[in-house]
């Protein structure tokens, strides 16, 4: 299993005093994470991961390993600046797998997917059950540790099925808020970058620019696309 890293390197005198506005002024490292499939909620994405740059110094490698986990929030009304609660979090599962969710929250094997790139989840509470708000949550190593969070969100009625496709779009900023992961984002607050994990590209090294503070490739790194603020997270994501 392939472990994907984005790097930062705060060591040199120019990028420790960019850190150090950053954390003066309780700017945070939003990343995000693309998805496929029917059903999507249509009012953004859950921010996938937050780092306050109060947790960093020196070299930073935030690590993620596609590892997934699928879980359900009983909520089905979901509102830009949600947060999404993992209420129900089942065992880790592989691409290609398919589970279902049954009336008293928890998992059973499911039907595989169509497709190996997916999982599966059918709703297996009766008819009349309020829909719920499902998704996949990936594993990503952080300063403060290794964790399973939310990166897509899907409506799903009782007695349907759908499938989730995660995608290795990744898009980072750094930003002025107060965000948690799972909270529901429609646009970029900042400028920041996107790039895709692949085969030849499973690391990223990048840099904080001076004035915009947005993100970009450090000397020598794989190119990343800029985005500006106000982006459309959904369209950069795919």
């Amino acid at each position: 299993m392939t472990t994907f890293s984005i790097d930062f390197d705060f060591t040199s005198a120019e990028q420790k005093k960019i850190l150090g506005y950053l954390q003066q002024n309780n700017y945070q490292l939003l990343g995000y994470k693309g998805a496929a499939g029917a059903g999507q909620i249509s009012v953004g994405v859950p921010t996938w991961f937050v780092v306050p740059f109060g947790n960093m110094f020196g070299e930073v490698e935030i690590d993620y390993t596609p590892l997934y986990k699928v879980y359900v929030f009983n909520k089905a009304n979901i509102a830009a600046y949600t947060t999404i609660q993992m209420q129900v979090l089942s065992n880790e599962i592989e691409l290609g797998k398919g589970l279902v969710f049954n009336q008293d929250g928890s998992f059973t094997t499911g039907a595989a997917p169509s497709s190996g790139t997916a999982i599966s989840l059918k709703d297996n509470r009766k008819s009349g059950s309020p829909d719920v708000t499902v998704g996949l949550a990936g594993l990503v190593n952080l300063p403060s540790g290794q964790q399973y969070l939310p990166f897509c969100a899907f409506n799903l009625p009782p007695q349907n099925s759908i499938e989730m496709s995660p995608l290795e779009t990744i898009c980072l900023m750094a930003a002025r808020t107060d965000l948690k992961s799972g909270n529901v984002q429609a646009v970029a607050s900042a400028p920041g970058c996107s790039f895709t994990f692949g085969d030849s590209k499973v690391n990223y090294n990048l840099m904080i620019q001076d004035s915009t503070y947005a993100i970009e490739s450090a000397p020598g790194g794989n190119p990343v696309t800029a985005i500006s603020s106000g982006d459309a997270l959904k369209k950069i994501l795919g």
